[in-house]
């Protein structure tokens, strides 16, 4: 049960969004409407995962800026899930969130092996990318916060050859310390972007954003989405390679990555672990108290 390739997102121009076969977003048209309801919520070993498909996904971002409400959007892993159980800030983060949406191959086969209906995956990168297209069309504009120095600006550069007409409203590597917080913040609430594309790691980006939107820290941008989307600008930048298509059908991603940063190799060893405990889960019925079918 592997996860994805960076936390790792389509498109939108002007019809209707479509899912490809492997759950990836294949967005042909702008996301005019919200779902006319929300899709229940799923669990995995106490974690409440969105059963949305990738088209549901983007029309619900959408929805979450239109109405000026804002949001958090969560891209979980199997990682991320076990890191909750020691974790309560991680854990807090994911369950106030707005949208919570299986971005790891293991969290969709997890919550299929618990009896859940899962349309498939939704993927950070893919999901950033189709964001960014709506945000064009709307005329809206975006802000990048995360990977090292050089990286998110590179990954700006690459996606507007994409997305033509992309307004980046700014841009922040995500090496910076707590003293600089506050005018990282400053920079994101001055711009007033719809969308804030955050790459500092999985969990870490989560409390990140948390705290960000909390009333006691000024409720930055509030009328925007935030978005998690961990190693997404590395390749996004050309940086990393994504996965070829035929690798993410099959599920793979994670591996291709682990190919290229072996140095990843330590924390896969969280994925059998996971495994062992959603197949508990499944046996004994404990955390399913919530399940809806």
């Amino acid at each position: 049960m592997g996860g994805s390739g960076g936390n790792s997102q389509s498109d939108g121009g002007s019809g209707t969004n479509r899912g490809g076969r492997d759950g990836s977003i294949r967005v042909g048209g702008r996301a005019n409407a919200a779902p006319s309801h929300v899709p229940p919520r799923a669990q995995v070993l106490g974690v409440e995962v969105d059963c949305v498909s990738p088209d549901e996904a983007v029309a619900r971002c959408v929805e979450m800026v239109r109405s000026g409400r804002g949001g958090q959007v969560v891209t979980v892993n199997p990682e991320m899930v076990l890191a909750c159980a020691n974790d309560s800030q991680l854990a807090q983060a994911i369950a106030a969130a707005d949208l919570v949406v299986p971005d790891g191959i293991g969290i969709v086969l997890g919550l299929r092996l618990l009896g859940y209906r899962v349309p498939g995956r939704v993927p950070g990168i893919e999901l950033a990318e189709a964001l960014m297209r709506e945000a064009t069309l709307a005329r809206q504009s975006v802000f990048f916060v995360g990977a090292k120095p050089g990286i998110a600006e590179e990954a700006g550069r690459q996606i507007s050859l994409k997305v033509s007409g992309l307004r980046i409203a700014g841009v922040r590597h995500g090496y910076f310390g707590a003293d600089e917080e506050p005018q990282v913040l400053e920079a994101i609430g001055h711009a007033g972007p719809a969308y804030v594309f955050v790459g500092l790691g999985a969990g870490k980006q989560e409390k990140w954003i948390a705290r960000a939107r909390s009333a006691s820290h000024g409720a930055y941008a509030p009328g925007a989405v935030w978005v998690g989307i961990g190693g997404s600008f590395d390749v996004m930048s050309g940086t990393l390679k994504r996965a070829p298509a035929a690798w993410q059908r099959l599920g793979l991603e994670w591996a291709y990555r682990l190919i290229q940063e072996p140095s990843r190799l330590r924390r896969m060893t969280a994925l059998p672990v996971f495994a062992a405990r959603v197949a508990m889960q499944a046996v004994t019925g404990r955390g399913n108290a919530h399940r809806r079918s």
